[in-house]
C-alpha cells in the first residue's frame, strides 16, 4: 500500500511540477519585455500591456508594426527595431501561450 501510494504522489507531483508540453519555450529577449510587460506577460501597470493570452498573430503584427514605424511609441519601437522576422515569431508564440 504504501509503495502504490508514493508511486501516485510522485507521478502527480511530476505531471503538477512538469511545465505544459504545448507551451512555447522562452526566447532570450523576454528579458527585455518583463520590465515593462511582467513576468510571463502579466503586466501589474495600467499603462504596459499584457501580453499573456493575447492571439499570437497579433501580437507578431503589433511587434512588426513598431519595427517598421506603423505604429508609434519610443520605447517599443527602440526595442522591436532589432528584432527579425524569427524572434518577433517566437516571441508571439511565447506570450500567446502563457495563461
Amino acid at each position: 500500500m504504501k509503495k502504490t501510494t508514493l508511486a501516485l504522489l510522485a507521478s502527480v507531483a511530476t505531471l503538477t511540477l512538469a511545465p505544459a508540453a504545448n507551451a512555447a519555450e522562452e526566447p532570450a529577449k523576454v528579458k527585455t519585455c518583463v520590465g515593462c510587460h511582467g513576468q510571463g506577460g502579466h503586466s501589474v501597470v495600467p499603462n504596459f500591456p499584457v501580453l499573456a493570452g493575447q492571439h499570437a498573430a497579433y501580437l507578431e503584427k503589433a511587434l512588426k508594426d513598431f519595427r517598421d514605424g506603423f505604429r508609434h511609441n519610443a520605447t517599443m519601437q527602440m526595442f522591436a527595431k532589432g528584432l527579425t522576422d524569427d524572434e518577433i515569431k517566437a516571441l508571439a508564440a511565447y506570450y500567446s501561450s502563457q495563461k
